[in-house]
Order: C-alpha cells, then structure tokens, then sequence
C-alpha cells in the first residue's frame, strides 16, 4: 500500500492546506460532525392541518404600502425640446432631464433613422454573445475620449450600471463610505454588494472626515482588516438635492485614508464644467483621481442606457463580472447611434452647456426671489434648495404635514393647477418605498437650455399664483 507523501521541503503552505482541509471536513460530517434535525412522526390529518394554518407573507408589507404615495400619471403624446403635450394640453416642459435640449433634434432623429434601416431595432442578444456591434465599441471609444479616461464601457440599462458596477469590485467583508443622499440606483449597488456600510452625512466632509478616521483608529488593532476593498460613493450633482459634491474634498480625504473614489455623474455629465465634461472638469480634479465614473446616457445625452469610464483594465474587468452588462441585452444600436450624435453635438456646441447653466442661476434667483416674497405667512410657502449652477430645483413646503402623503397632494395640486392655468408641466418627485432615505415631498423643477428667459419668468410666476391660491396660515 503506498504511503502518503509528506510535504517536501519547501512545499508551499498555500498549495497544501486546502486539501487538506477538504479531507478533514470529509472526515468530520462522515462521523457525524453535521447536526440533523430529528424526523418528525405526523400523521396525515396532523400534517393537513399545519398546512392549513399556513400563511403565506405578502410580498408588500403594510409598511411599504404606507410609503406608496397614490397618484396619477399624466399621460405624454407629443415632447420635442421643451414642448411638450401633456394630457392633451401643449405645454412647456419643466420636469424633463433633457438638459442640453437634444431631445427631438433633426440630427440625433437622422442619425437614428440610418442606424435602424441598417441594423433593425434591438441586438436581441447580450454583449458578449453577439450582442456587441460596431457602433457600441464606436461609442464607448468616444465617451472615454471626451472624459478623458482610458477605457469606457456602456449598458443598456441606465438604473442597472451603478448596481452592477459596484457589486462587480465589491463584496463581503469590503467597505464601503456613501452620501446618506445617493439615488435609490447607487443604493441597490452598496446593497447588492453586501459590503460593510458607513453612511456619512449629506455633503458634510466633517462627517466623511470622522468616519474615516473611526475607520482608520480600528485598523490600528485590527490591521488584517485594512487589506480589504475600500470606496467613497458620491454623487457629482445629486438629483435628490440638486445639490453639487464638493468633490476635492472627497478626492483628498480618499488619498489620504487609502480609499478609492466611485463617481456617479448622472446629473453632472453634460452638465458641469465649461465643456460639458462632469464634476471633475467642474472642479479642477484630475480624472485618474477617481477610480470609476458612471452615469446616464437618458440626461444630457437623450438617448437610453448607461456607461462608465476607467482605466481598461477596470473597464474590462466589468466585462466579465458585471452583472447588467454580461446578462441583459445590449442596447439597441439605433440608441447608441444617438448616444454618439449628442456626444457630437455636445463637442461641436459648448454654448449648449453655457445657456443651459445661465438659465439654471437665473432660474434660481427667480426661485429664491419667489419665495423671499411669499415670506412665511401662507401655508403652502416653499422653499428652494439646490446649488445655483444647478438646473435641478427641489422646493419644498416650508410648514409641511408630518405626512408624506399629505405634502405631497399639497405640491401636486400646485403642479395641476400650474398646467392647467399656465401650460407649464411640473412634477412632484417620486421615490420608491425601497429608497433608503427618501427625501421630503418636493416639486422638482428641471430647466434646460432650451428654455428662454421669458419661459423662467412665467414659471415662477405661476407658481407663485399657486401657492398665494392656498390660503394664509392659520
């Protein structure tokens, strides 16, 4: 019989412990090392009644019922720029994310009828099984130049790319730090990872700071730990705030504790800087400073879908671990058709980017002018928030209910009665119950550079009548 061989001399450890830890867990549950539960002895009427007495959960608990805001949708026949037909009323639009006006535009609409006359209307197939053509590698080609990075890659899906992007890098036992105002898609990414979670406050880099250094002052008596993935999560211009991210700040903190930077720019690319390029031109940041950016291609680039850009590796990292991109299918050509066309013409216009952020501080001077004058004596004054470079405005109810649902009908019969006497469409937001913080109930006010000066003044006017037609405050 031949003996077993013992490790040579200078047998790595690492080649030899697994199996021998797979034999010992062999041995363990052959001798009965796994506990099994005793079988039960019921008789058929005993096991007829534990079924009938069996309750199924229900799949919507009271509690998420009860952050489900009832409302109606209206309903869109007609949108091109900032016209948009809402319910059969033509109206101006004020609610679309369509920042750069390209939404309808002769050149995107041309280039997307060649691209389905030539490929049809869907790939119906994955990236990696002949889902891939020519015109996606074109784009992601084009998003990584324009940004600056190495490598881009895109989605089909622009809600999937955050919450597939982190749980490809991150996992249990990895730790991620993240703006407790993050949208609900980043959220599912930090969650979908079942990374170890710290949430500091929103844009306070005092608090980002202290987190850190808890971090940094456990690693002190458990070093092992320290050896872990570790990401800031933040946001370039947050949509649920419309406020920007001091994002230096977030850059330096991260270099200084060792951890990587993940950028979400969908509010902010297009938007931010003086070509269009994000938080990072917006700020002066170097783009290598931040390990992964991602955003929408459904804002300023008005087509569907989204991408990320990084260095390649990371990028083709992506390719084989992430889970939006390996599994559904890619996006139709004629949309990224699109996407290439508003790149184009975000490259050959800039003056887009620079009307668009002077009606986005004119708007906000309006906003803020509007509620100064409102004061506090009515029961429906509001009050803005958002950065003023910001084309997202949030106003909020300055006495508002301790419902949600309650503000929440309150803005929404502004919003009604702002469409139905000035033809301007507003929207109240929206959350899902799954959001881990949902933000109070406000009227989101979204402009564009198609907007004239004459539209921003008309809107706020409007608004104004809304609010003065709710009565003084008791």
């Amino acid at each position: 019989m031949e003996c077993a061989r013992t490790p040579a001399v200078g047998t790595p450890w690492a080649l030899v412990m697994p199996p021998l830890c797979l034999a010992l867990v062999v041995i363990w549950q052959r001798r009965g090392g796994t506990a099994r539960a005793p079988a039960l002895d019921l008789s058929t009427d005993e096991v007829d009644e534990i079924c009938d007495a069996w309750r199924p959960a229900p799949l919507v608990s009271t509690q998420d019922l009860a952050g489900v805001v009832p409302r109606r949708e209206p309903v869109v026949t007609e949108q091109r720029g900032v016209r948009v037909t809402v319910d059969g009323v033509p109206s101006i639009n004020f609610a679309s994310f369509d920042f750069l006006n390209l939404h309808g535009d002769a050149d995107v609409l041309d280039a997307c009828e060649a691209a389905i006359r030539k490929y049809g209307v869907g790939s119906c197939g994955p990236r990696g099984f002949y889902g891939t053509a020519d015109v996606h590698l074109a784009l992601e080609g084009e998003l990584a130049a324009f940004t600056g990075a190495e490598a881009g890659i895109v989605y089909s899906y622009d809600a999937a790319t955050a919450s597939s992007i982190l749980p490809a890098f991150v996992k249990a036992g990895d730790l991620v730090v993240c703006d407790e105002a993050v949208s609900f898609a980043v959220q599912a990414g930090v969650l979908g990872s079942r990374a170890h979670v710290y949430e500091f406050q929103h844009n306070d880099m005092a608090d980002l700071a202290r987190i850190l250094r808890v971090v940094a002052e456990a690693d002190r008596w458990r070093p092992w730990r320290a050896l872990n993935r570790r990401f800031i999560v933040v946001e370039g211009l947050y949509a649920n705030s419309g406020l920007v991210c001091p994002l230096p700040e977030v850059v330096r903190l991260a270099q200084e504790h060792n951890f990587r930077v993940f950028l979400e720019e969908s509010m902010s690319f297009g938007v931010l800087g003086a070509s269009g390029r994000g938080a990072c031109e917006h700020h002066g940041v170097r783009v290598c400073d931040v390990t992964i950016t991602s955003a929408s291609m459904s804002t300023a680039l008005a087509t569907i879908g989204g991408f990320a850009v990084s260095e390649r590796a990371i990028a083709s990292r992506q390719r084989l671990s992430s889970a939006g991109y390996c599994f559904s299918a890619s996006l139709p050509q004629f949309n990224a058709v699109a996407g290439s066309a508003a790149l184009a013409k975000l490259r050959a216009e800039p003056e887009r980017v620079h009307a668009l952020r002077q009606n986005a501080e004119a708007l906000h001077a309006l906003l803020e002018c509007m509620c100064a004058q409102l004061g506090e004596d009515h029961a429906d004054a509001l009050c803005v928030l958002g950065d003023r470079v910001s084309p997202i405005k949030h106003l909020h109810l300055l006495w508002g209910a301790d419902s949600r649902a309650d503000d929440t009908r309150r803005l929404q019969r502004m919003c009604d009665a702002v469409l139905a006497e000035a033809q301007f469409a507003l929207v109240v937001a929206d959350y899902t119950p799954l959001q881990r913080r949902a933000p109070r109930a406000s009227i989101r006010v979204v402009v564009s550079a198609g907007h004239q000066k004459r539209m921003l003044e008309d809107v706020v006017a409007a608004l104004a009548s809304a609010v003065l037609a709710g009565g003084a405050r008791a």
